[in-house]
């Protein structure tokens, strides 16, 4: 009985760090292994064999199908693009333009006025125009005009 608590244990204790630690499951495979292995010696022990040796056998499998169900998404959510917030998400973005851009004015993206300016070599863009978002500086905008807008403010054919 004894090494089966032992064996038990050590389970435990690698599924645990199998948390913690970035192994991709295979602390997980076998900690699962030990608590099947430590069921079956269980079930050899005339005192215990009747609940103790299924029930970590049955722990063991769903531990093992828990693993194969979770570790594939844990290891896409780490190889994912980082997460981006704040000024960097605004790259790349539409906007529209609420004062003229010639060369600054200011431009409505994601629920916020901001200050932007047109890009080098860019011609003046009037309100109402989309531009999309091409860099941040400090907290200026640098944004280029999409669809051929035009100073008048209508989009250009």
């Amino acid at each position: 009985m004894e090494l089966v608590i032992i064996i038990a244990a050590i389970a435990v204790g690698l599924l645990l760090v199998e948390l913690l630690a970035p192994t991709g499951g295979v602390l997980a495979v076998i900690g699962a292994a030990g608590f099947v292995a430590a069921g079956i010696l269980a079930l050899d022990d005339s005192e215990v064999a009747d609940y103790v040796g299924p029930g970590l056998i049955t722990l063991g499998a769903l531990s093992l199908i828990t693993m194969f169900i979770i570790t594939p998404k844990v290891l896409r959510a780490h190889r994912d693009e980082p997460v981006r917030t704040g000024w960097e998400e605004l790259i790349g973005r539409e906007a529209e333009v609420r004062e003229p851009l010639d060369p600054s004015g200011q431009v409505w993206v994601e629920g916020a006025l901001w200050q932007a300016r047109v890009a080098d070599g860019a011609p003046a863009i009037g309100p109402g125009n989309r531009v999309m978002v091409e860099s941040v500086d400090g907290l200026t905008l640098v944004v280029k005009p999409v669809g051929g807008a035009t100073q008048s403010g209508q989009k250009g054919t």
